[in-house]
């Protein structure tokens, strides 16, 4: 008998409106994992009745208390480790390293969470009026709907999840469809670790009932979104037509630059690793590889050596480097780019071939700026290495993208890196590491097509939250009427 997950509901496991179940089969071989409920626009009007209800009294705790459930919600998931890193390795498909990275980065996430709710500020301003002492508070706007992707479903979804109830707030989430056995884990951890009822809610379903009802529902503040592009833009329109407040992390095109300079054997490591860990399945996967000339021959007869030696197969085995895509559905994405870039001319280095749900790691060269694996985000194993001249044409290819999510360089010498840092059009850029770098209280986001907004510690409160100004009167005012 596989397992049986409901919807998670003001602190209820709960049948869904419809009755309707769904099994959820794993990338890797396709055997059924479990029976989930899908929720409908009913199931997310009961949990954001539910949530705007509970904003009540959660709104008014103090910071201490609040902080102290998210340090008991952090103690939850550490003594479920082993659970949660299964979960997303048998439903997502990514290796244990990937997995056990992401689990233990969510635990610092929640404790941040915790940490950043005693500390954030309001301030005093001086009033331009005497006998006024004039301050500012930061108060949570209310109830956060929380829509989040497949790639790090657990990570993401708790760095929202975690940040927006700290500030005061509380939340629908709604993870995506392909990963509805995780969400099912982060309801029953909430419910272990005694969140009260309504904070936070969790229900499964299609974008069109329950997505929608979230973006729409007047009960609803403040919508985050993490995903695809399209997606992102018709969520920012609908939900400007109710003047909710939106953040949006949204796609990305990352480049990586690859100077002269560089020192060859780390810039390949960097691009190993950047360009096709968890399948290059990571919204700042360096998608782009961009190399000067000088070095491009060398870098590429390495950087092709080591990707042909990725050892592809069942991430459940620890030494497997590459596991299977999300789904057929992405598998059948990538073989549209990869048939796209050999119509036009591009000479493919390794990979190239695809059985089931796995696509091997691929390499393509000879490419221009017209082939799709240069133009659109590429969500998957397949990664164009672009020869240019100098660092002027670096930055020309580097931006010439609809996006603009993270960027990194390799180089030696440091004020050149600079240079080319300030001239990049993205919401972050590193230098002599991977576009993917990522804590728990910097400042992630992108700009373009890639979004708006940043969350992460004190900017997701930022996000989550609206400046009140107050004022007191300490002495009698003359008023001209």
């Amino acid at each position: 008998m596989i397992p049986r997950y409901k919807l998670y509901i003001n602190g209820e496991f709960v049948e869904p409106h419809s009755g309707e179940y769904k099994i959820k089969n794993s990338p890797i071989d396709n055997s059924p994992l479990a029976e989930v409920a899908i929720g409908d626009r009913e199931d997310a009007k009961k949990a954001i009745d539910a949530a705007y209800e509970a904003f009540k009294s959660w709104s008014t705790l103090t910071a201490i208390k609040r902080s102290e459930y998210l340090y008991k919600l952090a103690e939850v998931f550490k003594a479920n480790e082993e659970d949660l890193i299964n979960t997303l390795i048998v439903e997502g498909g990514g290796i244990y390293k990937k997995a056990w990275g992401e689990v233990v980065f969510t635990e610092r996430l929640i404790i941040n969470a915790a940490e950043t709710a005693r500390h954030f500020k309001g301030s005093t301003i001086p009033s331009d009026s005497e006998g006024i002492i004039s301050l500012t508070f930061r108060k949570p706007k209310g109830v956060v709907g929380v829509i989040t992707p497949w790639n790090y479903p657990l990570s993401i979804s708790m760095k929202k999840v975690a940040h927006s109830i700290a500030a005061g707030n509380t939340v629908v989430l709604k993870v995506s469809s392909e990963t509805p056995i995780i969400a099912a884990k982060i309801a029953e951890l909430v419910h272990k670790a005694g969140i009260p009822k309504g904070v936070i809610n969790v229900v499964n379903g299609p974008g069109s009932t329950v997505g929608d009802e979230i973006v729409t529902n007047k009960k609803i503040s403040h919508i985050t979104f993490t995903g695809e592009t399209t997606t992102g833009k018709e969520i920012a329109s609908k939900a400007g037509g109710s003047l909710k407040t939106v953040t949006l992390e949204l796609g990305g095109s990352d480049p990586l630059i690859i100077l002269d300079d560089a020192d060859i054997n780390q810039a390949v490591k960097i691009a190993v690793f950047g360009a096709f860990f968890h399948q290059g399945q990571i919204c700042t996967s360096s998608k782009r590889i961009i190399v000067h000339e000088k070095v491009y021959d060398q870098f590429v007869k390495k950087f092709v050596e080591r990707i042909s030696q990725l050892k592809v197969g069942d991430p459940r085995d620890k030494s497997t480097e590459q596991g299977p895509l999300v789904s057929k559905k992405q598998v059948d994405t990538m073989i549209s780019f990869f048939n796209d870039a050999v119509n036009r001319g591009g000479k493919v280095l390794t990979g190239g071939k695809w059985v089931d749900d796995y696509f091997y790691p691929t390499v393509i060269t000879d490419v221009d700026r017209n082939f799709r694996i240069m133009r659109e985000e590429v969500f998957g194993p397949i990664r164009p290495v672009v020869m240019v001249k100098n660092d002027e044409e670096a930055i020309e290819v580097a931006n010439d993208t609809e996006y603009g999510l993270s960027a990194a360089i390799v180089t030696k010498d440091i004020n050149r890196a600079l240079k080319i840092a300030d001239q990049i059009e993205s919401g972050m850029v590193h230098i002599n590491d991977v576009t993917m770098l990522e804590e728990s209280h910097i400042p992630f986001g992108g700009i373009k097509n890639s979004g708006f907004g940043r969350e992460g510690g004190e900017y997701s409160f930022q996000e989550t939250t609206y400046e009140r100004w107050t004022t007191f009167t300490i002495r009698e005012r003359k008023y001209p009427i």
